[in-house]
């Protein structure tokens, strides 16, 4: 901590804690035997630094549209389907292919011709 508050990355040692209090509940702590955890809940999607992404939440919304969109053309396209969305072509083909080794969207047919199914 020492070397942060010589190059002037800290305001000043032990703040921190009270600061966090004053926004987060002091439920927000878990106390362990060797361990503090602390947990705080984000009110809308964060940034994932690990995977480089957007979070799980954003996946899953990605997912109930592209189950909508094939609701409303069930011959849509990967394509089509990144156009709409704004997203990429193989970030779709990704999210399509968990769906179908879910079996939530078999693909009935070949690919060109062919058309979605939605599994309930």
């Amino acid at each position: 901590m020492r070397i942060y508050r010589d190059l002037n990355m800290v305001e000043q040692l032990g703040s921190g804690v009270p600061r966090i209090l004053k926004v987060y509940p002091k439920s927000s702590f878990i106390f362990g035997n060797s361990f503090i955890r602390m947990v705080f809940v984000a009110s809308e999607p964060v940034y994932d630094i690990n995977t480089g992404g957007a979070t799980q939440i954003t996946t899953q919304k990605t997912t109930q549209k592209i189950i909508k969109l094939i609701s409303q053309n069930k011959y849509i396209t990967t394509l089509e389907l990144a156009e709409s969305l704004n997203r990429s072509r193989s970030a779709i083909a990704k999210q399509i292919a968990k769906l179908k080794e879910e079996s939530v969207i078999p693909r009935i047919g070949p690919d060109k011709g062919g058309y979605w199914e939605i599994k309930k």
